[in-house]
């Protein structure tokens, strides 16, 4: 996680989105909002943030890792890609 914590890789997956949501981004938004059905992304930005979390990684993802939900929210992008140093 190129020498950030958990704290900050969560903060700037919260940024990211607020930065790039369709739609204005509510106070209550965490770590627990669904990113797709809100609206606040789109299916197609989903590619942006694939980028993102590699650039976060410093390291391109295993394409064996992408499966259906792995985008949800928050909490599971972080689970999946970037938890335990991965």
């Amino acid at each position: 996680m190129n020498g950030r914590s958990e704290a900050e890789v969560r903060l700037a997956l919260r940024d990211w989105v607020r930065t790039h949501a369709t739609v204005e981004v509510p106070e209550t938004f965490d770590d627990h909002t669904s990113l797709i059905p809100t609206r606040y992304l789109t299916s197609l930005q989903i590619a942006d943030l694939l980028l993102y979390v590699e650039e976060l990684r410093g390291k391109s993802l295993d394409v064996a890792s992408l499966r259906p939900g792995v985008f949800r929210d928050i909490d599971t992008v972080y689970a999946t890609f970037l938890a335990d140093g991965e």
